[in-house]
C-alpha cells in the first residue's frame, strides 16, 4: 500500500462522529457566550433562558453540552499517540487563558476572569489518564487490561459519589479556591468569574468517556463506515470545529466581541 493510499483510509476511517458531536458542542458554547455577551456586556434585555432564574438552562441544557464535549474528550484519549505532550499542550492553553482574561477584568472590568475551567479541567484529566495508562502498561504488561478497565469504573463512581457528597459543605467554606474542587464555597468568598469548571463530578465523566473509547473506539476508527455522503455534506462544519475545538475556543470570544463592539461602532447596536 502506498503512502498516500494509506493516508487516504486513514482519513476516511477518521470518527467523524466524534468530531460532529465536539464540534456541535462547541458550536452551542459559542452561542451562549453570543447570549452572554448580548445580554451582560452590552445590555440587551435578550436572552433571558441564561440568567441565574432560568433552572431548565442552567440544569440541563448547560450541564449536557460540557457531558458531551467532556466525554468526547476522555474517548479521544484513545486515539492519542501521546497524552502527556497533550496535556502540557493544554496547560500551556489553560495558563495563558487565566493571564488574558485577569489582566482583562482589571482594566476592563468585564468580570471574565478564569481561574479554573474546561481547559484546566482537561488539562488535569489528561495527565491523570496519561500517568494511569503508563502505569497499567508496566503493571499489567498491555493497554485497556480488565483490571484497568476496574480501576477506571471505581475511578467514574467515586468522583460521582464526591458529587452528592460535597452539598453538604455548599457555602460552608470560607474558601474561593474550593470552587476548583466543584464546592461552592461562601457566598462572601465567592470569586467574580466568567467561567468556571470543578473538578467534581467532571474528572469522573472525562474518564467515563476514556472507558468508552477503550471498548467502542479499540480500532480506532469510525463506527460509522457507510454513512451516506449527506450526512457527510451537513455535518463537515460542525466536524471541522470539532477538529479544531482548541483553537476554536480560544478565539472565538474575541472574534464575538470584536464583531459585537464593530456593530455598536457603526450603530447598528446601541
Amino acid at each position: 500500500m502506498t503512502r498516500e493510499k494509506a493516508i487516504r483510509n486513514k482519513a476516511d476511517n477518521r470518527a467523524f462522529e466524534l468530531d460532529l458531536l465536539r464540534g456541535f458542542a462547541i458550536f452551542m458554547m459559542i452561542l451562549h457566550h453570543f447570549a452572554y455577551d448580548l445580554r451582560y456586556i452590552f445590555e440587551y434585555k435578550v436572552f433571558s433562558f441564561i440568567s441565574a432564574e432560568c433552572d431548565w438552562f442552567w440544569a440541563f441544557l448547560h450541564p449536557f453540552f460540557i457531558f458531551v464535549f467532556v466525554v468526547i474528550s476522555g474517548i479521544c484519549c484513545q486515539f492519542s499517540r501521546n497524552n502527556f505532550k497533550r496535556s502540557l499542550k493544554l496547560l500551556i492553553v489553560a495558563l495563558g487563558f487565566t493571564v488574558v482574561t485577569i489582566t482583562a477584568d482589571h482594566f476592563l472590568d468585564l468580570g471574565c476572569s478564569i481561574y479554573f475551567n474546561v481547559l484546566h479541567l482537561l488539562f488535569v484529566s489528561t495527565l491523570l489518564f496519561a500517568v494511569f495508562d503508563h502505569v497499567e502498561q508496566k503493571k499489567y504488561g498491555e493497554r485497556n487490561s480488565r483490571n484497568g478497565d476496574a480501576v477506571l469504573f471505581l475511578i467514574v463512581m467515586a468522583f460521582f459519589f464526591l458529587l452528592n457528597g460535597i452539598h453538604y459543605y455548599h457555602y460552608k467554606i470560607h474558601s474561593g479556591f474550593v470552587s476548583i474542587l466543584g464546592i461552592e464555597p461562601h457566598p462572601d468568598y465567592a470569586w467574580t468569574v466568567g467561567d468556571e469548571l470543578g473538578l467534581i463530578p467532571w474528572v469522573g465523566v472525562f474518564f467515563l468517556g476514556v472507558l468508552i473509547g477503550r471498548h467502542v473506539y479499540k480500532k480506532k476508527e469510525t463506527l460509522f463506515p457507510n454513512a451516506p455522503k449527506a450526512v457527510h455534506a451537513v455535518s463537515k462544519p460542525f466536524e471541522w470545529i470539532g477538529r479544531n475545538s482548541l483553537l476554536v475556543y480560544i478565539l472565538h470570544q474575541p472574534i464575538v466581541l470584536g464583531i459585537l463592539y464593530l456593530l455598536r461602532y457603526v450603530g447598528v447596536l446601541k
